[in-house]
């Protein structure tokens, strides 16, 4: 059904000729819908996308590849589902890579200190006050809760957000699977109080298996740098030589004793 439907779309979109009759259109797309289909929702640029992939797996591209890349990263920027892929290799570049995406459940989080700051502000405004914006939002239908939703929480938000603003500075957190083991990890990209951050590209360590990651903020996606058995190896080697090192050391200063 969803191959139908974008068939449809495209027979529609790009080629200006309808496929089906607007009511088969309507109970296809109704059908797609009540089974929890994402491809009934999909927006244009989504479409078209769709449309390119499947011309160019057939052997027809219907669009240049930098056109084809920029509108796939346009839609990552986007978190759209149709760009996203699992885990997977190049065997050009030989390394393993996985698409991110923003974790706005973190993003969110980021705002509860400064709405937490504007509301013990209220709150101590109130008290001050002899609770009179308590009083204020308690009033008869409908000028309390004009007073409440109009007012004080459109302005709690404003500044709250605000604040975050100024502490979070452009803050981007993304999140994905570690194409090396699947495991879920997160990096944080902005301003941290004034104090400049990591942009475009941030590494971190995988938190289950140990590689090295690196999560392009631009591309959306996450290369392994580094496996964890790399960098063990590298660990051994540098403590091979330390050990060598001291050996010597050990070896000249005895030789100079005698």
């Amino acid at each position: 059904m969803e191959q139908d439907f974008l068939q449809a779309l495209s027979s529609y979109y790009f080629d200006g000729k309808p496929a089906i009759s607007d009511e088969e259109f309507e109970n296809l797309k109704d059908e797609l819908l009540w089974n929890g289909s994402k491809v009934a929702v999909l927006d244009k640029d989504e479409l078209m996308f769709l449309e390119a992939t499947q011309a160019y797996t057939k052997g027809q591209p219907i669009m240049a590849d930098d056109d084809y890349n920029a509108l796939k990263a346009e839609l990552k920027q986007k978190a759209s589902v149709v760009a996203a892929e699992g885990p997977r290799c190049s065997l050009r570049s030989k390394k393993m890579y996985a698409d991110c995406s923003p974790d706005y459940l973190r993003m969110l989080a980021l705002n509860v200190p400064a709405a937490l700051l504007v509301l013990g502000v209220v709150f101590a405004i109130d008290d001050i006050t002899g609770f009179e914006i308590t009083k204020a939002i308690q009033l008869p239908p409908p000028y309390g809760v004009a007073l409440l939703w109009g007012l004080l929480l459109p302005t709690t938000f404003v500044l709250a957000s605000s604040i975050t603003n100024i502490l979070f500075k452009d803050s981007v957190v993304l999140k994905g699977p570690c194409p090396n083991c699947g495991a879920e990890n997160f990096t944080y990209f902005g301003e941290v109080l004034s104090v400049a951050g990591n942009r475009g590209q941030n590494a971190v360590d995988c938190v289950s298996c140990g590689a090295g990651l690196t999560f392009d903020e631009t591309k959306r996606i996450i290369v392994v740098s580094e496996t964890a058995e790399e960098k063990e190896k590298k660990r051994a080697e540098l403590a091979a030589k330390k050990a060598a090192s001291a050996a010597k050391k050990k070896a000249k200063v005895a030789a100079n004793a005698e």
